[in-house]
């Protein structure tokens, strides 16, 4: 037997002239209904998603390393969150607070200082 080689195009023209085999009739019919019946099935429900989903989502989807560490940040904010112990006194100052004055921040060896100075002082004395 000889081989001889051919290049891709003669490939193409021997393939195109075999005639086509014949498939019977049943099986076309076979073949179609399944294929309707896959057609039915696929269609998806659609589903509206808000505004704002759509854009985080088509911001976070080009770069997931940014939405893991967008996620782990607010995990972590939430941690902070929830194990962060509260004082009932801290509550009731922020309460009573007067945000419409200024805050002035000191140093700690400014409050050292100060205590110093309140604690040297003497009390003035009630009448009753």
């Amino acid at each position: 037997m000889l081989l001889t080689i051919m290049n891709d195009d003669e490939i193409e023209r021997l393939l195109r002239e075999l005639p086509a085999p014949e498939l019977p009739a049943a099986w076309r019919a076979e073949i179609l209904a399944v294929a309707r019946r896959a057609a039915r099935r696929e269609k998806p429900a659609r589903r509206e998603w808000p505004p704002l989903l759509l854009w985080l989502g088509h911001r976070l989807a080009r770069n997931p390393v940014s939405a893991g560490t967008l996620a782990a940040l607010w995990l972590l904010i939430l941690l902070f969150r929830v194990t962060t112990p509260v004082d009932p006194q801290e509550q009731e100052l922020l309460a009573h607070a007067d945000f419409t004055q200024p805050v002035r921040l000191i140093t700690v060896s400014d409050e050292i200082r100060l205590v110093e100075i309140a604690e040297a002082t003497p009390l003035p004395r009630q009448v009753p």
